[in-house]
């Protein structure tokens, strides 16, 4: 059955809560999904040349935009269909929608800096308004200027609760890994690794937390789409058993 009959609107601290929750339970599907796709930019950035840094670069965040709407269908698959899907899975299902996701972050993120630097306030604006359009793009297969249109009409009048949630897991994150490249640092100090090493392992600290920041959102779409649709009667009404057909 699906998980989304049992849901209602979720708080900013259950929407977080539930992505903790979710992270531990299906964390082996996601480190794999992760680490497919950040670790080959990371040890290229360690090995290339100057030169080709800045091409791994951009490569590398195009990884992150993967990584995110692959969560997403991930996340999608689990409580739409209450399936685990391995990485394999993930890349099939998104096959073809690789091209959306791309555009669908780089839109957003391009409405978030002309309005912050406009007035700040309408780069707040235009994050509560993208704030899910990757799991549109993902789930739902929509190009980039309907994804963000979807975006927008979900968190409609629900600014405080859409960039609480995101604010509040970026922080999270932020804080697990700079508490753990705390930690790594100090190791590479004291052994004398070269920089570019370093480097290296700076990148790999965020494989096992990125996830977070992907479930969260989608959390985050499912809850508006409760909010805006209620999704939850829907799924109930899907998850009901067929009605026997009348003898003729």
């Amino acid at each position: 059955m699906s998980q989304l009959a049992h849901t209602r609107p979720r708080s900013v601290a259950e929407i977080i809560d539930a992505s903790f929750r979710f992270y531990r339970a299906h964390f082996s599907n996601l480190l794999v999904v992760s680490a497919l796709l950040l670790v080959p930019t990371a040890l290229l950035s360690a090995i290339v040349p100057g030169p080709f840094q800045r091409v791994i670069q951009v490569v590398d965040n195009w990884m992150y935009l993967f990584l995110e709407g692959a969560i997403a269908v991930l996340v999608a698959a689990a409580l739409e269909r209450g399936e685990a899907l391995s990485a394999g899975e993930v890349f099939r299902a998104l096959n073809g929608r690789w091209g959306k996701v791309i555009g669908a972050s780089i839109m957003s993120g391009l409405m978030i800096f002309i309005g912050l630097v406009l007035l700040i306030i309408p780069g707040f604006i235009a994050a509560s308004w993208t704030a899910v359009a990757v799991p549109v793009a993902a789930i739902e297969g929509l190009s980039s200027s309907p994804a963000v249109e979807r975006s927008r009409a979900l968190a409609r009048g629900r600014m405080g609760h859409v960039l609480g949630t995101v604010l509040l897991i970026w922080l999270i994150v932020i804080t697990l890994v700079f508490g753990t490249a705390i930690l790594l640092g100090m190791l590479v100090a004291m052994t004398g690794i070269p920089e570019r090493l370093s480097d290296m392992i700076g990148e790999l600290v965020m494989i096992p937390f990125f996830p977070l920041i992907g479930i969260a959102v989608t959390m985050l779409y499912y809850d508006l789409r409760v909010r805006s649709e209620g999704a939850d009667v829907a799924a109930m009404i899907d998850a009901l058993p067929a009605t026997p057909a009348e003898p003729a």
